[in-house]
């Protein structure tokens, strides 16, 4: 085998793709130095030939010598299975012998678990190949075990005799995720979808929160809705409120304090150290500055909410902390029930407040404090006992204050309530990177090949999970980072789903089109994601724009996972527009998302001149192309809407403005088709002109800080929010 054969072997072992296509159907050819790189942060050593040849012989070696996998992931269409199939891996001397099993199922303690003996041959044993490493000559078995197991995570051991026992995890789950049955019979729903933080209400902390998101979801239940999409809600970076994006969080697991609404936390009416603090000389004049802007100023809302829930936490410290009342009950329930990920969320929190001073990354703290299970930071835990409880004390109010909204939603009749949003991964400076480091591939970050939308490819600067440690941990983080984005929620949408499959990974300083694709274990995530969805009773709805593999959607309906359809992108090869009847039935619909621009800013060319303005188009050529090509969108839109019914009088598609006319046939069109889930922008309500995101920009543009211009208890009167509402109430009634 040549030295390249060798490295491309050893690849191939590890999931990495050695070409690919990207979206323009250009073919390119992973470089030998890209796939090193992924694999040294695979830590699989592939420096030279004959390092990679050692590496791919000890992996095949290491897949015998082990009697069984990390995680045995299995599925049923039952809620269980009547016996567990086994393939156990062992030396060919020991076939004649018996193999000790104990199980133990998921929720009973292991003094209570099933035990046995099995034949390694005989009836009902079945030979599965044989291999020899240094000699010895190693068999796998097929075999079944008399035991009945639910859909969920039990724990296995086998032993041969004489030797330790080796575990693994065997995952039960269903054959598909989660639909409630009125949409499983053809039920549609809809509702509005809104980035929570530019939520505006009549008692404003500057920025959208906790009680705006109760207020909106009680008037669109009221108005006939199903459901209320919202942005990823993950913790953010108390010491660094510039850094603001949803979805380059700090911790998937957990939720950004600052969406606490200040008066309803019960601490605040025995509170005398917030009283004192609302009550100081200018703090109203601050309050009022930073309800009253067009612009989020988080680094101002940061100041201000900050200081309050630190008085209202030492409230609760000597009022209710170890006495034993009803509030103290409940977070010590709420500390049990979120264990280690919340303890080491909370621990990463004091100490990135302790050493803000010396940078934003773990690395740059002293080394003492680099990893989680290191002395220090034990000692460090046991010094600011108080400090770390009381950043567990605010997710402990935010997930009630969550936990409200979705009451308020179940209340109000929806189907699905809250459907929210999960990033595709961490910020590398976070908490999730720190409590996780061994999960981590170091020296490559997660982006995309080249596209329409991004000609030199996409970074997104942070970190992938490593596939193969992934399942050597039985999905644990993955599952952890699913459960908390099901939380309270009735619908998960998953940001960039392909991830599940593969992820295009690459290296330091190289460019995205010297990356490549890494596959991840498909088939055992989509199980986990399965279990959870039934386990979570939530709708999974799978982001898959972008370049998509051929059969993927079609898995994904499989599944039960919604696809998420765009108006602006729904297209034949053509570029004309797909009619109603061509969108499909398991899909999520929106006429765009916080990337894209508004229905008005689409329609006027409003998102072309800002990217123009600050210099996005290589060239006056290209801003020229693109106002021309908009202006045969605008000709497309209105012949697909007259050809399917929904013609709109007296638009010449000049794009001069968007009328309500236009608007309500747009909205017609997308109720017509057969998708499951229709969202419904708030800001096209409002007739919103910016949009919340614009990709490729940082600094250059006011990302993730515009407010929306009428406050949420006003929309209940507001004429486009009465006349969407109930077009939409008209065309899709609630299911019952």
């Amino acid at each position: 085998m040549s030295e390249s054969d060798e490295l491309e072997a050893l690849a191939r072992r590890a999931g990495v793709s050695p070409e690919y296509w990207d979206a323009f159907g250009a073919h390119a050819v992973v470089p030998a130095a890209t796939k090193q790189a992924f694999l040294a942060g695979m830590g699989m050593a592939a420096g030279d030939a004959a390092t990679a040849g050692h590496t791919l012989a000890d992996l095949e070696a290491q897949t015998w010598r082990r009697p069984l996998p990390p995680c045995l992931v299995l599925r049923c269409e039952a809620e269980g299975l009547d016996r567990l199939p086994l393939v156990v891996a062992i030396p060919d001397t020991a076939r004649d012998a018996a193999l000790d099993w104990r199980l133990t199922p998921e929720g009973r303690d292991s003094a209570d678990a099933d035990s046995g003996h099995a034949a390694l041959s005989g009836p009902g044993v079945t030979d599965a190949g044989t291999t020899t490493i240094d000699g010895t000559v190693y068999r796998r078995v097929a075999l079944a075990l008399p035991v009945a197991l639910p859909w969920g995570y039990h724990t296995l051991d086998v032993a041969l005799p004489g030797e330790a026992p080796a575990r693994t995890v065997v995952i039960v789950a269903p054959w598909r995720s989660y639909l409630p049955d009125a949409m499983a019979q053809g039920g549609r729903v809809w509702g509005p979808s809104v980035q929570v933080y530019g939520l505006r209400g009549r008692d404003d902390w500057g920025m959208g929160d906790f009680a705006d998101l109760r207020h909106l979801t009680a008037l669109s239940a009221r108005a006939g809705a199903s459901v209320v999409g919202i942005n990823p809600l993950h913790a953010l970076f108390p010491t660094r409120p510039r850094h603001v994006s949803p979805y380059s969080p700090s911790s998937r697991l957990f939720l950004n304090p600052l969406y606490i609404h200040i008066p309803a936390v019960p601490e605040l009416a025995d509170s005398d150290g917030a009283a004192a603090i609302m009550e100081t000389s200018g703090f109203r004049d601050r309050l009022g500055a930073l309800a009253a802007g067009d612009l989020i100023d988080h680094e101002g809302v940061q100041a201000l909410k900050r200081p309050l829930l630190e008085a209202l936490f030492e409230t609760f410290r000597t009022r209710h902390m170890g006495q034993g009342t009803a509030r103290d009950v409940a977070f010590q329930a709420f500390r049990a029930d979120r264990g280690r990920p919340l303890h080491l969320f909370a621990i990463h929190e004091a100490l990135a407040e302790t050493f803000a001073d010396l940078g934003h990354s773990h690395r740059e703290w002293p080394a003492e404090y680099h990893h989680p299970d290191a002395p220090a930071v034990a000692r460090f835990a046991e010094d600011n006992a108080e400090r770390v409880a009381f950043h567990e004390y605010l997710q402990f109010e935010a997930d009630r204050q969550l936990a409200h909204v979705a009451d308020t939603a179940t209340q109000g009749g929806m189907t699905l309530g809250l459907y929210h949003d999960l990033a595709l991964g961490a910020d590398q400076t976070g908490a999730d990177i720190w409590m996780n480091q061994d999960l981590v591939v170091d020296g490559v970050a997660v982006g995309a090949p080249p596209d329409p939308m991004n000609l030199k490819g996409q970074n997104w600067g942070f970190p992938p999970l490593n596939p193969v440690r992934l399942r050597e941990r039985a999905y644990d983080i993955f599952i952890e980072v699913v459960r908390a984005g099901m939380r309270h929620a009735g619908a998960l949408r998953i940001d960039h789903v392909l991830g599940l499959m593969r992820m295009f990974w690459i290296p330091a300083e190289a460019e995205a089109g010297d990356g490549g694709y890494v596959g991840y274990p498909f088939d055992e995530m989509l199980a986990v994601l399965a279990l959870e969805s039934h386990r979570q009773r939530c709708v999974v709805i799978g982001e898959d724009l972008g370049t998509v593999p051929d059969g993927f959607r079609e898995r994904m309906a499989q599944e039960n996972i919604l696809s998420y359809r765009l108006f602006y992108f729904e297209r034949r090869m053509d570029q004309s527009l797909k009619a109603p009847a061509e969108y499909p039935a398991k899909a999520a619909v929106a006429i765009g998302t916080h990337d894209l621009p508004t229905l008005r800013g689409f329609w006027t060319g409003h998102d072309l001149d800002v990217k123009n303005a600050i210099h996005l188009f290589p060239s006056d050529e290209v801003f020229d192309r693109e106002r021309h090509a908009r202006a045969d969108d605008r000709d497309r839109i209105l012949g697909t809407l007259a050809a399917a019914g929904c013609a709109v009088a007296g638009d010449d598609g000049s794009g001069s403005g968007l009328s309500a006319d236009l608007a309500d046939a747009i909205h017609r069109f997308m109720a017509a088709t057969p998708s499951m889930i229709l969202l419904l922008q708030i800001e096209d309500v409002l007739e919103e002109l910016d949009q919340a995101n614009v990709p490729g920009t940082v600094d250059e543009h006011p990302n993730w800080r515009r407010r929306l211009s009428v406050p949420v208890e006003d929309l209940a009167t507001h004429p486009r929010f009465a006349a969407l509402t109930a077009l939409l109430r008209t065309a899709r009634p609630r299911p019952s």
